[in-house]
């Protein structure tokens, strides 16, 4: 059945671009009618750029919203609310925490939130770089924006807990995690170095991704056997403040595949973030066959098994030891890496993506009798669970 499918982000880059990627260029080519509503950002590609990733029969069009909180939202609302007339959407698939708030107010507006569905790629109430009050907040502002509708889709187990618990609405809830394109990752090119271990992560400069770890880590134990790789770019003034390149090289951005191939040849992934929703590059870092050291948070530990295909770290003392202990042991790299590698073709391919969300569309076309949604789970408070 073919569908017009719509998708409204005020974030269009990192891993909320590779999911609408992966998203709206499977539709197009399953024959639904795709457009994608989104503004621009610093973070955003340049529009070329864009043209060149999406399928040519994805529709784009760029609507003016603003992460900050102002009267510039009413405009964006009624933008929305105009461009959503106009496209007369089967589904509206909202991403991004901004998105989602102007996005459930304009198909509350319509009368179309039955059929809408929020992707938050990392709830906004769990960043760390924002007040107590503030997450409180945001906290509130989800809650009453669930109530008036709409399907929250998490993209991990962790994620989907506090969707339940904090938000009061289990039977509106799914899980479809991130995925990433796992024929990508040709594992006959792996060109990895004899003579040293390379330690690498990937992410752009910020905040979030807590980069003082990693060059700490950095100048503590990279040696003749030992360097360490950023893959990726960010701010000048984060740069200066946050990246020592005597301890690491720094690649500046890099395309999506050039990317994979330098996985390839790599040894060991780390991501020492403070906040996630499910990190993608943590995903292609196990499909690459790295075995990872990352900070014990949401999504980090949704896709790493502890012990297994990786170590999760409760502290910098952790991150190193774990890191340090790759670093000296050959085999044990071996083993995570194949076990990191089967995992992630086992359950992170854009197939099970694709298929899941398939399924959603259609169960919200198709309403079915609620005597088998699950039933509503207790609140618990927010400092609890975080």
């Amino acid at each position: 059945m073919r569908q017009k499918i719509v998708h409204v982000t005020e974030a269009l880059g990192g891993g909320v671009l590779h999911c609408v990627l992966l998203l709206a260029n499977r539709q197009v080519a399953a024959g639904d009618d795709v457009v994608v509503l989104h503004s621009v950002r610093p973070d955003t590609p340049p529009s070329e750029k864009l043209d060149g990733l999406f399928d040519p029969r994805v529709r784009r069009q760029v609507v003016g919203m603003r992460t900050s909180i102002g009267a510039h939202d009413i405009a964006s609302v009624v933008r929305l609310v105009i461009a959503l007339s106009r496209e007369r959407p089967d589904i509206v698939h909202l991403h991004s925490s901004k998105a989602a708030a102007l996005g459930r107010i304009a198909t509350h507006l319509l009368g179309i939130t039955a059929h809408t569905i929020y992707s938050p790629h990392g709830f906004a109430f769990l960043k760390e770089d924002i007040s107590p009050i503030k997450a409180k907040l945001y906290l509130l502002v989800e809650r009453l924006l669930h109530a008036s509708g709409g399907h929250i889709v998490a993209c991990s187990k962790s994620e989907l807990r506090y969707a339940r618990m904090l938000l009061q609405r289990a039977e509106r809830t799914s899980l479809v995690e991130n995925a990433v394109k796992l024929d990508e990752f040709d594992h006959g090119s792996r060109s990895r170095m004899a003579e040293q271990v390379v330690v690498c992560t990937s992410a752009r400069v910020t905040y979030q991704k807590a980069p003082w770890r990693f060059t700490r880590i950095a100048q503590r134990l990279a040696t003749s056997n030992a360097r360490f790789m950023w893959f990726g770019d960010g701010e000048a003034e984060a740069i200066d403040q946050w990246i020592d390149r005597d301890a690491m090289q720094l690649s500046g951005w890099i395309p999506a595949q050039e990317l994979r191939r330098r996985l390839l040849g790599c040894d060991i992934f780390v991501l020492p973030s403070l906040w996630e929703g499910m990190p993608i590059a943590l995903i292609e870092a196990q499909a690459a066959g790295l075995p990872a050291v990352a900070s014990r948070i949401v999504g980090n530990r949704d896709v790493i098994v502890h012990g297994v295909t990786g170590f999760l770290a409760n502290d910098d003392a952790e991150l190193e030891h774990y890191i340090r202990r790759l670093i000296d042991d050959a085999d044990l790299r071996e083993r995570m890496g194949a076990a990191a590698s089967a995992h992630a073709r086992a359950r992170f391919g854009d197939k099970q993506l694709f298929r899941s969300y398939v399924g959603l569309y259609r169960r919200l076309l198709t309403p079915v009798p609620a005597l088998h949604l699950a039933t509503a789970t207790p609140a618990v408070s927010y400092e609890v669970l975080k």
